[in-house]
């Protein structure tokens, strides 16, 4: 077993390295089998090493800047810059309307390059992601929150239509892409092959994605009927990942998408997309007719929307996201039988919205909490949903127009609900103004659930609402947005070695998340049983609290410890100010320790 080190220089002259140098390497590569190492110098071609190689061969390019469009034929290889450094090696597309890698065959790996398209931004309007008769998704969701309710802002056609701008999508044909303004060329495409993408895969299978910067292609990675491949640790601006028709088993996973999006087509199966980063654009959606595609642990931030499905009739897990200042934090439309878990959702419009008929999904331990116009909007006949163990403080939790029927607990059964009770029932209602039906309902048992049923709306009920957890003491909270005001805090007697926490002042308006210095805070027992504690912000209208403070690194409602009995816990606070927040003044709030024997 030999590997093998080539210099490609014109892809004509080889040198070998030293025998011991071949030997070492061969010890350190058992199992590779016969392989050459191609370097690509700057001015040679990266297509021309790729013609030259064989399955096993990695393709090293060396750090400058090239520009070609590459169609890789060859099963096996690996194509890397040098040091796996994105910014080392730019590859530039020549032909604009061509990919600049075309993958089209197996087990092949693209890593470590700056993928740069033409330098146009285009506007893609509309695009058919399916060649079946069956309609698509078309959610014409603009930035203003106004328009969230109206009917008439959504459109259905057979096409997918993720513009923001509704002018546009009139005047363009299906498997087409149209740019934003009039004097700019429009992009045609066929919808079969590949598209013009920083790397495309062709019906490949097992080929790898990773480590790459794409900036300003029309689509970034974009895969086409392929299955089993992986797409990690990518950074996209202005361009994402689109999984077209029937690609199956793919990973995404680590991938940061600046202003786009990340879309899986129709009849798309068992894919997963994990801990991706989906900033100001148009967060992630499903197509039609697929199932069994895991959406966990993204995190999506000011987009039109969070997360969107359409027309899944097969079970789609969407569970530990983080969403927040998105119009609908997630969006389902015609949609059986998914699951909806443990995501965080807020400073949107809408927290969960399901219309169109939408029925048998389940939604449990979800935080939903300021949004502008509700925490969950039922319409269209969506009925037959499992709702509980949910946390709503929002103005408006729940929305319903021609729908009833749900389902708004389960069973009661001990086990910790998502407010620390010693029992699992319903959901828990609150309200920014802190008085909520389960902020201020009695639970005269004590067993977590509130003595009297919730109405939800005519018909519905929530029978099991979730109650206050008992033993309350809380701490005061205090930030300076742009102008600073002299500390006014509240005397409240409390075993905690503090009575606020000023987190000093900090400008309005960034464009990265702000992040305070620690406070410490001293909690003790000093009773006779063990507690558990847990923590609520409460009485306070301001966002920069509800979805900033983190409590020694946890977000506030994933917070709980277990403090012994005449023992203390050192708690550190932090609070992260959002992206972009506009608040100006100073705000207070409480921040609330829920305490219970154990």
């Amino acid at each position: 077993m030999v590997l093998r080190i080539v210099l490609i220089e014109d892809c004509h002259s080889r040198r070998r390295f030293s025998t011991a140098l071949v030997v070492i390497l061969s010890l350190l590569s058992a199992g590779v089998g016969s392989a050459e190492v191609i370097y690509v110098e700057p001015g040679n071609s990266i297509q021309a090493a790729v013609n030259n190689s064989t399955a096993g061969d990695l393709v090293i390019v060396k750090a400058g800047e090239y520009q070609e469009n590459i169609v890789v034929n060859v099963s096996g290889i690996k194509i890397s810059s040098e040091f796996d450094n994105p910014e080392n090696v730019l590859v530039r597309s020549r032909n604009e309307n061509s990919s600049v890698f075309k993958i089209k065959a197996d087990n092949v790996t693209v890593s470590g390059f700056n993928i740069t398209g033409s330098g146009e931004v285009f506007n893609i309007s509309v695009f058919s992601i399916s060649n079946t008769s069956g309609s698509a998704n078309s959610s014409k969701i603009g930035n203003n929150s106004s328009d969230l309710n109206d009917s008439s802002d959504f459109n259905y056609s057979n096409d997918f239509n993720y513009s923001n701008d509704s002018s546009n999508s009139e005047n363009v044909n299906q498997g087409q892409a149209s740019s934003s303004g009039p004097d700019k060329p429009t992009y045609q495409w066929d919808g079969l092959g590949c598209p013009a993408a920083g790397i495309c895969l062709e019906q490949v299978n097992n080929c790898t994605v990773e480590n790459n910067t794409f900036f300003e292609n029309r689509y970034g990675v974009y895969l086409q009927d392929s299955r089993n491949s992986t797409v990690l640790k990518n950074t996209f601006f202005r361009n994402g990942i689109w999984l077209d028709e029937g690609c199956g088993e793919n990973l995404l996973i680590n991938n940061a998408i600046e202003e786009s999006k990340l879309i899986i087509g129709a009849h798309c199966w068992d894919n997963i997309m994990f801990q991706n980063r989906v900033s100001n654009g148009e967060g992630i959606s499903i197509a039609c007719c697929g199932g069994n595609n895991l959406v966990s642990r993204n995190e999506i931030i000011n987009c039109s929307t969070g997360i969107d499905i359409y027309d899944v009739q097969a079970r789609t897990v969407l569970r530990d996201n983080v969403i927040m200042g998105c119009g609908n934090g997630i969006y389902l439309t015609f949609v059986f039988d998914s699951r909806v878990y443990n995501n965080k959702i807020s400073n949107g419009s809408t927290g969960i919205f399901l219309r169109e008929d939408c029925h048998d999904n389940e939604l449990a331990n979800n935080t939903i909490i300021s949004s502008k116009e509700s925490g969950i909007y039922l319409l269209d006949y969506s009925a037959d949903n499992r709702i509980y163990n949910n946390y709503f403080n929002n103005s408006v939790n729940v929305k319903s127009e021609n729908t009833k029927g749900n389902i708004w607990n389960t069973t009661q059964s001990p086990g910790t609900n998502i407010v620390g009770g010693p029992n699992l029932g319903g959901n828990f209602w609150a309200n920014l103004e802190g008085n909520g039906f389960s902020q201020v309902s009695n639970d005269s048992d004590s067993d977590g659930i509130c003595d009297f049923p919730f109405q939800i709306n005519g018909s519905d009920f929530d029978y099991l609402p979730l109650s206050k957890p008992p033993f309350v003491t809380g701490v005061d909270l205090e930030v300076t947005i742009g102008i600073p005001e002299t500390n006014n805090t509240s005397d409240i007697p409390i075993q905690i070695d503090r009575d606020d926490l000023n987190f000093g002042t900090l400008l309005p308006g960034q464009s990265t998340e702000q992040t305070s210095k620690p406070q410490v805070l001293t909690v003790r027992n000093t009773g006779k049983n063990n507690v558990s504690i847990s923590t609520e912000v409460s009485d306070s209208s301001y966002a920069v609290f509800s979805e900033g403070i983190y409590i020694s690194s946890r977000f506030w409602p994933d917070f709980s410890e277990v403090i012994p009995n005449n023992t203390s816990k050192t708690l550190e606070i932090e609070l992260k100010v959002p992206m972009n927040y506009s608040g100006n003044d100073t705000k207070k709030g409480s921040l609330v320790f829920l305490a219970e024997k154990v």
